[in-house]
């Protein structure tokens, strides 16, 4: 529920309808053309614009489809009228959420995201007393393998698992990295793997992704994530009641991503 990995998780969904895809990637379309806005269209220079192709590659968002909304934003005669902002919200028993938006419209969206809140219980709350409880910190997905390089030529180069301990204690030398845990998850046959979460302050995510990267580590997803500084323990039947409700925020055009204080 804290929103981390959140495109990689989208991926191993089985049987998303193509109405559902659609939306999807008109989501991520809009961050691709609101990252080449504020940094510019070359992803090498563009670190934001790197990360969300990225996104948009892990949920199989065609080259066309990534093309275009960089395109869109690089236009002469193009203007781009969506902007990213962000709303706070409160429910019950102390849940907190920061709900993440590109919008060309905030009219609209501050009323459908104000709708859905009535229904489910919680309201908008006043512009900083939700977001100080959260930090924004790096995160990082890494499958605890490094690339082997093919000696044969035609034969494509592949993944081999190391030691998880070792690889541990070797990334806890990198600067910035300010916590490493181990976790689960699976492919999308449903295999399940070990895997580490990797967490960095926030100045340091682009120095130390790029390490792992250089490192030839095999990375599954890496984002900037808003994490709670304090989580709260919720009856289950409650927590359905938050995840139906975080559920229909996200079917929303104009939210890209929901943050909570619960796990």
């Amino acid at each position: 529920m804290s929103g981390h990995s959140k495109w990689a998780k989208i991926k191993r969904q089985k049987g998303i309808t193509d109405q559902k895809r659609g939306a999807l990637f008109t989501k991520l379309g809009r961050n691709i053309t609101m990252s080449v806005k504020e940094g510019g269209p070359d992803s090498d220079s563009n670190f934001s614009l790197r990360l969300a192709i990225d996104k948009a590659k892990i949920v199989n968002m065609p080259s066309d489809n990534i093309e275009r909304a960089i395109k869109k934003a690089s236009g002469v005669d193009e203007k781009i009228t969506v902007q990213r902002t962000s709303y706070e919200a409160i429910a019950h028993n102390g849940v907190a959420l920061i709900i993440d938006c590109q919008t060309d419209n905030t009219n609209r969206t501050v009323s459908e995201i104000k709708n859905i809140l009535d229904k489910g219980g919680a309201k908008l709350a006043s512009i900083g007393s939700i977001s100080w409880q959260f930090n924004e910190i790096g995160y990082i997905e890494l499958r605890p393998s490094k690339l082997k390089k093919s000696e044969k030529y035609g034969v494509e180069d592949k993944y081999l698992a190391v030691n998880i301990d070792e690889l541990q204690m070797e990334l806890m030398e990198i600067e910035g990295i300010i916590d490493i845990s181990e976790s689960k998850s699976e492919d999308e046959e449903g295999n399940r793997f070990k895997v580490l979460e990797i967490f960095t302050d926030k100045n340091s995510f682009v120095k130390v992704v790029k390490k792992l990267f250089s490192k030839q580590l095999q990375i599954i997803s890496y984002e900037l994530i808003k994490k709670a500084k304090d989580i709260v323990n919720i009856e289950p039947d409650y927590l359905k009641k938050i995840i139906g409700l975080v559920e229909n925020l996200e079917e929303l055009e104009d939210v890209y991503s929901v943050w909570l204080n619960i796990k």
